[in-house]
């Protein structure tokens, strides 16, 4: 019975550590970075999306998403669209090059989804409209920002540390107990 408790007490301390490790998802980078000149764009302002390498095939069609308040006023090279997800650029010899044309009631972040119609790769950026004379942070290119910052993070492996270390606690002491019941 005894055997159990700490194989238990064992096997649920490796079950805290393995949970407290980084996770799969944490590896994952863009193939290229995204920068958004300006970061912050007026109403009726243009926003020009570039990468910092040919990320794409050739002069491959590039599909854009958007997603944001009045989004499918958004237009590319002075073309209106219909709607967010009709959006179409090329590469240009592998590189993104996109100027996009924000609506005169635009307001809020704007979230972008470039997809290689040939190669599928899959490129992210925000920017920010916001009216003249307001201050916001810049837009952030690359992966959207999910989940907990793993910088305030810090209790949570405290707390999976102590587990780990209160579970090797059990497993020593079963052990010493052990020992001395049998010398008795």
């Amino acid at each position: 019975m005894k055997t159990k408790i700490v194989r238990a007490v064992v096997a649920l301390s490796l079950a805290a550590a393995a949970l407290m490790a980084p996770t799969a998802a944490n590896a994952y980078t863009d193939p290229a970075v995204i920068s958004v000149s300006p970061s912050v764009a007026a109403p009726g302002g243009v926003a020009t999306f570039t990468t910092d390498r040919a990320a794409y095939q050739g002069d491959e069609e590039i599909i854009i998403s958007v997603t944001g308040g009045a989004a499918k006023g958004i237009t590319l090279a002075s073309v209106a669209t219909e709607t967010n997800d009709s959006l179409r650029s090329r590469a240009v010899n592998g590189y993104l090059k996109t100027p996009v044309r924000f609506p005169s009631n635009a307001k809020g972040v704007y979230s972008f989804t470039f997809t290689g119609a040939t190669s599928g790769v899959v490129l992210h950026s925000s920017v920010t409209v916001t009216p003249a004379g307001s201050s916001t942070a810049p837009a952030k290119g690359g992966l959207a920002v999910t989940g907990f910052d793993s910088g305030n993070s810090a209790g949570l492996w405290v707390a999976g540390g102590a587990l780990v270390l209160a579970g090797g606690a059990v497993a020593v002491g079963a052990v010493v107990r052990r020992r001395r019941s049998a010398r008795s």
